[in-house]
């Protein structure tokens, strides 16, 4: 007999190729924890928040390069897909390295 696929929960599912996406993500969480505890306490912690930003945007640019760069497509949806992240997550890299230098600054 054929041996049943074992389901795995979401998470278990999520982390099983453990990547730069998932760093990515787990970046982005973190840093949001952090700046909503920042706009309640100091500029300092604010800017901490504000960098861990800087590091995600940063990696999901470079995760979207790459498929860029690797040869696919340029009709697939992966593709257009890469595309679009690069100008968003280019907005938020600028608006976090702004909203950095403002906090230390301020």
């Amino acid at each position: 007999m054929a041996k049943a696929k074992k389901k795995k929960n979401f998470i278990a599912a999520y982390f099983s190729h453990f990547g730069i996406r998932q760093i990515c993500d787990l970046c982005m969480l973190i840093g949001g924890i952090i700046l909503i505890v920042g706009l309640c306490t100091t500029d300092l912690v604010a800017a901490i928040g504000l960098g861990f930003y800087i590091v995600a945007t940063v990696l999901a640019i470079i995760r979207s390069v790459m498929v860029l760069t690797s040869g696919i497509n340029k009709r697939s949806p992966e593709f257009k897909s890469s595309i679009i992240n690069v100008v968003i997550m280019s907005l938020i890299f600028a608006l976090a390295v702004f909203g950095f230098i403002w906090a230390i600054i301020g």
